[in-house]
């Protein structure tokens, strides 16, 4: 046997293993010193089939797999679905990418990923989605593994960001922009967003400037908190944020101070997606909280036009319709400042689109009523009812909720002038459309308010001006007495009225329903009694001696509303020396008067015209006139008379007066004595 058959041969073997080691080692070098350039395309192809989008990866593509993956590529271009008219979904220049194997090896099933950094030269986005919901963000992943939170990334750096983002569900055209230079090796990282565009019609910007975006994103629940601040301009919407935020991929919690002011509160509401009222400018500081499903709101102080007022919400978003819970309450509310929730201007400046009418026709937005539930309990300790009262409600309290697209203030409580307002309101603005998608129909009102026992005199400012110009100390002192008003007693009445309408003035055309109105314990003016019989020697005798008041034995009106017409079934005042009736109609849907008072004096009086006193014309503009058909008749007769003796000129105007009308006590028995006096 020859020595090269004794030769062994393992060596051999191992010497061949060793150089194809050397080789793959040769390789592997050259490949990282190159950059693996030939895995581009498979890198490629992998990323469209796992996100079922068309990628480009563009050069130059620099791979680093020794000690950890590093990429670096030109570009990185994912391309938008089918259907959405975008050039691309996410476009990145200057991409860089860093792995590290241990985190990879330790990676558990539900566990997030963990990125070294990622940096970016520029970053650009479309973000765009369908009135369907269809979006360009959803990715059908086939992937059959359990969800994972969002990457824990530990380095982030992008120079120049932007992202386009049109939302037809939102009705949002917004072009962001965004910086960020953030990670555990910096020791102040900063990362600011700007936003600009329109939403829902209204121009909208915002600024946020964070300790990060990747702390907010990334941290847990028991984390700390990352400052932040920011502002935001809605239309004619201005708020400011100061406070702490973190875990937004998270229960996206928030905690800070919010300072909001603009020209109406329903801007607001249009912002958030909320039910909120037109107001007049306002202004609102408060501290909001937010965990995972509710937003806590304490409001400190809001300026609503001139009211103020506070309140404690917690707006609930765990329900299919949010639920708004809390208790609103304040020191002032001027009534005035609800105009604007009902169709009126929010300033006396801004010009009536309907000259010549009194109540708005604006139509009132019902279709937020579906945005969300409320219940709120409301206690205000003053409600100015404006310049024509004396005292204000003090206090009033009711119960506001919103349920299922309709509105109702209830369990209404308020104390005036020593007596009490009672009632309730509710809206119905409904929620079914119709089945050719036309708007529903028009809102249902129900109206119930009842008064008791109010003291006009103290309620009302019906008291007649005072001359204050007198030099004597003794006529100062008794101009500064109290003048007598012109109607006393105690107010009671009820009203029960139903209507339907978009509109202040749609309502008021519809309503229909009862109201009745009637005074106790009442006194009047004398003079303003003779007055409305157009006695002028009786009023001419009060003037002299002075006005004293006369009890009212009765002093009540019933009306019946019809269609927005206003008719009364009995309107009587009833005193010692006179009664005035009342009769006509009142035509809330074209704002008409043409009601007609009709005195009935008792006592002699010789100089009494007694004709009907006729209240016509426009609410904005009413006349004040005298019934020409009776004066003219005495007018006449005087004439006539005159030319027999000159002193009967005088005889059509001495009234005897009706002796046999002598009055009861009480309602009943003087309404009894006009029925018989009318047949």
């Amino acid at each position: 046997m020859s020595d090269i058959d004794k030769t062994p041969r393992a060596p051999l073997f191992a010497r061949w293993l060793g150089g194809m080691l050397l080789v793959l080692v040769f390789v592997v070098m050259v490949c990282e010193m190159l950059g693996w350039p030939f895995l581009r395309q498979p890198l490629q192809t992998a990323l469209q089939n796992q996100l079922q989008r068309a990628v480009i990866i563009d050069r130059p593509f620099h791979l680093q797999l020794l000690g950890g993956i590093r990429l670096q590529v030109g570009g990185l271009r994912i391309a938008a679905p089918a259907g959405f008219d975008a050039p691309y979904f996410v476009e990145a220049h200057g991409l860089s990418l860093a792995l590290r194997y241990r985190d990879l090896w330790s990676l558990k099933a539900r566990d997030p990923y963990r990125i070294a950094s990622i940096r970016a030269d520029r970053l650009n986005a479309y973000m765009i989605r369908h009135a369907n919901q269809e979006a360009s963000w959803d990715f059908e992943l086939d992937d059959g593994s359990p969800p994972r939170p969002f990457p824990i990334i530990e380095q982030l750096a992008v120079n120049e960001g932007q992202a386009k983002l049109a939302d037809a569900v939102t009705d949002a055209q917004l072009n962001v922009k965004f910086y960020t230079e953030e990670g555990a090796h910096l020791k102040t990282p900063e990362s600011q967003i700007k936003v600009d565009g329109q939403f829902r019609r209204l121009p909208l910007q915002a600024a946020l400037v964070t300790q990060g975006f990747l702390p907010i994103a990334t941290q847990g629940q028991d984390s700390p908190p990352v400052n932040s601040q920011g502002w935001l301009t809605y239309g004619a919407v201005h708020a400011t944020f100061r406070g702490a935020v973190y875990d937004v991929l998270g229960v996206q919690r928030v905690k800070g101070q919010v300072e909001v002011k603009g020209s109406s509160l329903a801007d607001v509401g249009d912002l958030l997606s909320l039910t909120f009222p037109r107001t007049p400018h306002f202004k609102i500081k408060a501290a909001v909280e937010k965990n995972a499903t509710q937003w806590a709101v304490n409001v400190a102080s809001a300026h609503i036009g001139n009211s103020q007022l506070a309140g404690q919400f917690v707006y609930d978003l765990a329900p299919e319709t949010p639920m708004l819970t809390g208790k609103l309450q304040g020191s002032l509310l001027m009534l005035a400042d609800l105009a604007p929730a009902f169709g009126a201007a929010a300033t006396p400046t801004t010009s009536n689109p309907h000259p010549g009418k009194l109540f708005p026709n604006t139509s009132l937005d019902f279709t937020t009523y579906g945005r969300m539930n409320a219940d709120i309990d409301v206690h205000i300790d003053a409600v100015d009812l404006g310049s024509a009262f004396r005292q204000r409600i003090a206090p009033l309290k009711l119960r506001l909720r919103l349920q299922k697209h309709k509105l109702s203030l209830a369990e209404l409580e308020a104390s005036t002038a020593q007596g009490s307002l009672s009632g309730a309101l509710s809206i119905d603005a409904h929620d079914v459309q119709n089945a050719d998608l036309s708007p529903p129909a028009a809102p249902d009102w129900e109206i119930a308010l009842a008064v008791h026992d109010i003291r006009l005199e103290q309620w009302l400012k019906v008291s007649p001006q005072t001359d204050k110009k007198s030099t004597s100390d003794a006529a100062k002192e008794t101009s500064q007495q109290p003048a007598p008003a012109y109607v006393s007693g105690k107010l009671n009445g009820r009203a029960k009225l139903q209507g339907h309408g978009r509109s202040t003035a749609e309502l008021l055309r519809s309503l229909d329903g009862q109201l009745a109105l009637m005074v106790r314990q009442g006194e009047m003016s004398h003079l303003l009694i003779e007055a409305a019989g157009l006695d002028i020697a009786q009023a001419v005798g009060v003037m002299i001696k002075g006005d004293q008041p006369l009890p009212m034995h009765c002093a009540a009106m019933g009306w019946r509303a019809k269609e927005g017409v206003l008719t009364p079934e009995a309107a009587v005042i009833d005193t010692p020396v006179t009664t005035v009736t009342v009769n006509g109609a009142v035509d809330l849907g074209q704002e008409q008067l043409n009601l007609k008072l009709q005195a009935s004096p008792k006592n002699f009086s010789p100089l009494t015209v007694r004709s009907p006193i006729l209240v016509t014309g426009p609410f904005v503009d009413p006349q004040v006139s005298i019934s020409p058909g009776p004066i003219a008749a005495r007018v006449a007769g005087g004439i006539l008379l005159a030319l027999i003796n000159p002193f009967a000129a005088i005889l059509p105007f001495l009234d005897p007066g009706d002796q046999s009308a002598t009055t009861d006590v009480g309602c009943q028995q003087t309404l009894q004595q006009l029925k018989m006096r009318q047949h």
